[in-house]
């Protein structure tokens, strides 16, 4: 199975503004940066799109859906990481008046979950399900496409690689980029990571 990973597009957001799983939509710039990835897909149709249950991942998943004439499959799981009571708020203003608490999550934050949200060990575990969820539901010569999330993907990555998730930053994954991974014989393998276009296999 190749399964290809895709950053939704950039969104109408302030700077500086803590985005986990507030709900923000796809900025104009977002919306045809996504457009100008979806236009250089190459080789066969996914058999699955699925996609984050948030707006700017079903919006980013909706293009890539009337390229491929096929309705996108919305999974929770794929959710970028929830950040609690902090979502939506600005992160000055969190390490300002939320100081201590701030400190202690910067500082373990694979582990240690935001103020009512959850740790980025959890977000490895959530999208691990689906991903062996959709290996048993896949063939080899399968092709899986998937709209997610900067802290998603990296997780997705992380489970399939076998990376620490305290590496997880190593992995660039910026707005409208395809990252893609083949697994064959249980194996994942790297195809590329953060590009601007899709690679032929």
């Amino acid at each position: 199975m190749e399964l290809i990973l895709v950053r939704h597009g950039d969104v109408e957001a302030a700077p500086g503004l803590c985005i986990g799983c507030t709900d923000v939509a796809l900025s104009a710039t977002g919306f045809t940066a996504i457009q100008r990835l979806a236009a250089q897909w190459i080789g066969r149709v996914p058999r699955f799109l699925f996609s984050s249950d948030l707006r700017r991942a079903q919006q980013s998943a909706q293009v890539f859906a009337a390229r491929f004439a096929t309705e996108p499959l919305a999974d929770p799981r794929l959710r970028e990481v929830d950040l609690g009571e902090w979502d939506g708020r600005h992160w000055d203003e969190i390490a300002r008046t939320d100081a201590a608490r701030y400190r202690h999550w910067a500082d373990n934050w694979v582990i240690q979950e935001a103020p009512g949200g959850e740790s980025f060990a959890d977000v490895v575990r959530r999208t691990g399900a689906w991903l062996s969820a959709l290996l048993s539901s896949t063939n080899d010569d399968d092709v899986v496409l998937a709209i997610a999330h900067a802290g998603s993907i990296r997780a997705l990555l992380c489970h399939a690689l076998g990376l620490p998730p305290a590496r997880a930053f190593a992995l660039r994954i910026g707005h409208a980029q395809a990252s893609a991974v083949v697994c064959r014989n249980g194996q994942f393998e790297v195809s590329y990571l953060n590009a601007s276009r899709f690679e032929a296999m």
